[in-house]
């Protein structure tokens, strides 16, 4: 598979973004998410979005010079509203925000609605915990516009993948960070399958009559995705549609809720980070079980992935690459010599 360094991949996404009408500062932030994406071992949230945003723009989903505002902002609480921004952009701003009032206030909440696709969430949970704080984002998507996974135990699609993201610092070890879809996998993961043309695992999707199928194409002809864990991972979707929808209104196109903790409300950072220490160093030194090589911290094998592809290049597949050069031709620009010309 043909490989390109991250710094070309960014300079040619911001370039097809600016192209497409985004100002500067909103083309880097978002071209930076995505290239980080890919660096990170995250191909479903990289530059293979950069023909589905483009798409978006031109529906009038995303605005693409669009910037969020502060709806109400009372002590610990704040609401801001996309007005039609790029989520990753919004995101950067709104989880900026809360860690600033977490850390006068040691707790924050955080409301961001009408914003587009909001990339990677690990990205925002980490920007929060690299301050000492812990993070969590929730929310999701317009069901009706995104429904694509069958409640447990129902053979039609009703929920969004609704992911959840976490992160707390940690010193020799870095940020431990969970990021999940409530989906057995994220829709964006399962372009990449489509775009690989290869079967995905069992227990991931259904077909339009509900049957189950590893057939990937077989999601995009009518089927639906399951809950992860069944009744577990339905749980949280539920908890965070209702999040995303009943408590903030109806989404553009995803409505978010972050939460900020400030550590030092507890404990100081310092003895925080050198008990956590300890107890990530037990779990390092457990015993690998048949089939694996070691026991990760999560968070460890995209930082694992981001070291090796910084230095041997980000992997594109076929598909992947010939979406991009659609969406660059799109704006008016040439991809390959783009990406010829800062080699």
């Amino acid at each position: 598979m043909p490989t390109h360094a991250a710094p070309q991949l960014n300079r040619l996404a911001h370039a097809i973004l600016a192209a497409a009408g985004a100002p500067d500062d909103i083309a880097a932030c978002v071209a930076g998410s995505l290239v980080e994406a890919n660096l990170k071992g995250v191909d479903s949230h990289g530059v293979m979005r950069l023909e589905w945003y483009l798409e978006q723009i031109r529906e009038g989903v995303i605005l693409p010079a669009a910037r969020p505002s502060l709806e109400r902002d009372e002590g610990g609480s704040a609401l801001m509203r996309g007005n039609g921004a790029f989520g990753i952009y919004g995101m950067q701003i709104a989880a900026g925000l809360a860690a600033d009032k977490a850390r006068k206030s040691q707790i924050a909440a955080v409301a961001l609605t009408d914003v587009g696709h909001t990339g990677r969430l690990g990205q925002f949970v980490e920007q929060i915990a690299g301050q000492g704080m812990f993070a969590m984002i929730l929310g999701g998507g317009n069901h009706e516009r995104w429904a694509c996974v069958a409640p447990y135990g129902g053979a039609r699609p009703l929920l969004p993948t609704n992911p959840y993201a976490f992160a707390l610092p940690a010193d020799r070890h870095e940020n431990v960070v969970v990021d999940f879809a409530t989906s057995a996998v994220a829709t964006g993961k399962l372009r990449l399958y489509r775009a690989e043309s290869r079967p995905v695992p069992e227990g991931w999707i259904l077909d339009k009559d509900g049957r189950p199928t590893t057939v990937v194409e077989d999601f995009f002809q009518g089927g639906m995705q399951l809950p992860a864990g069944g009744a577990k991972g339905y749980g949280l979707a539920v908890l965070a549609e209702l999040i995303a929808e009943s408590l903030l209104g109806k989404p553009r196109e995803f409505n978010w809720l972050i939460i900020a903790l400030n550590l030092e409300a507890f404990r100081p950072l310092g003895e925080f980070l050198r008990s956590g220490d300890v107890f990530l160093d037990e779990l390092k030194a457990v015993a690998p079980a048949p089939g694996f090589a070691e026991v990760l911290v999560p968070g460890e094998p995209e930082r694992r992935s981001a070291a090796v592809r910084s230095q041997s290049g980000i992997p594109v597949a076929a598909e992947v690459w010939r979406s991009i050069v659609a969406a660059a031709r799109s704006v008016g620009l040439d991809a390959d010599g783009l990406i010829a010309r800062t080699g």
